[in-house]
């Protein structure tokens, strides 16, 4: 079963209600579709590239906060776990520190090598390195734009593995 990161821009009412319910019947209705992203199976290598490591998030480092931080929406399991909440001020935080990443950053701290030796998803044996980069760059600069809309919307946003 593949393993799709998704990300949902959210207010403040909407948050709340997500912890009051069922996060993944409020995720998946259509009235959100226009306020989320996923990132196909690029989610573990975005946070292996922001972070330099591979499950962890850190406190000290506000990009390793993007994919796997946050704080549990409830305890409901939408399929690896459950949803995670950035709050807005953190998103804001996250977009200002993405702001300094462009193509030449992001390949800088691509390494290949070093993803297949620590298991990041989704590489497969023979995967092409120049293949691999072109997906995950696509999705990282789609995400990277989205949080920057949403930072500028002062919204939260949902995080999760599904």
């Amino acid at each position: 079963m593949s393993m799709i990161g998704y990300f949902l821009k959210a207010d403040d009412e909407l948050v709340e209600k997500m912890t009051q319910g069922d996060p993944g019947e409020i995720i998946f209705d259509d009235a959100y579709s226009e306020n989320m992203i996923d990132v196909d199976k690029t989610w573990h290598a975005i946070h292996f590239i922001l972070s330099g490591n591979a499950y962890e998030s850190d406190d000290d480092n506000v990009l390793s906060q993007l994919v796997l931080g946050g704080s549990p929406v409830n305890e409901e399991d939408l399929g690896y776990g459950p949803a995670l909440l950035l709050n807005k001020n953190l998103v804001a935080q996250i977009a200002e520190a993405l702001n300094t990443w462009d193509e030449a950053m992001f390949r800088n701290k691509f390494d290949f090598d070093n993803m297949i030796t620590n298991e990041i998803y989704p590489i497969i044996d023979g995967e092409d390195e120049n293949d691999f980069y072109t997906y995950v760059w696509e999705y990282f600069n789609s995400l990277k734009t989205f949080i920057a809309e949403a930072a500028k919307e002062r919204q939260n946003v949902i995080t999760f593995i599904g």
